[in-house]
């Protein structure tokens, strides 16, 4: 009789690479949670990558693989209005091997981020974490402009 042995694969079992995005308020710095309706799309697809959020206060969303810049549409809705703010975030990427067993993966590294807020909604995007991979660590915080911070 034989006795056969195997290799455990370690392969990482949470290998979601996201960008973690926090929103705030730009006065107080706390952090908020739209009330609104929240959808973010792939500026130029029809790829919608979050799809009409209440109450958002977290974002967990994917980065393209190899293009050196990901444009966001984050389109906040209600009743009887609708705005829409653009952000770019250029990146470099990072393939990530771990093993022959385990599938690769991209890991990101945020160069800059840049915004165009036609209503003035954000009055900054700060990159606080450059680096996107398994971590769920905040990466980047977008500071609106509230109600209560036009008082």
């Amino acid at each position: 009789m034989a006795v056969v042995g195997c290799e455990g694969i370690d392969c990482t079992l949470d290998n979601v690479v996201a960008l973690n995005v926090g929103l705030y308020d730009s006065s107080t710095g706390a952090a908020i949670a739209l009330s609104d309706t929240l959808t973010v799309t792939a500026a130029g697809t029809d790829s919608v990558i979050y799809n009409r959020g209440v109450n958002t206060s977290k974002l967990q969303l994917p980065m393209s693989y190899w293009g050196d810049a990901d444009t966001l549409c984050l389109r906040v809705y209600g009743k009887d209005y609708a705005f829409e703010d653009v952000i770019t975030i250029r990146k470099t990427n990072t393939v990530h091997y771990e093993s022959p067993d385990c599938a690769t993966t991209m890991f990101h590294t945020i160069e800059g981020v840049t915004w165009v807020s036609a209503l003035k909604t954000i009055d900054s995007v700060v990159v606080c974490k450059p680096s996107v991979n398994y971590e769920k660590k905040e990466n980047i915080r977008i500071y609106y402009h509230t109600a209560d911070s036009d008082q």
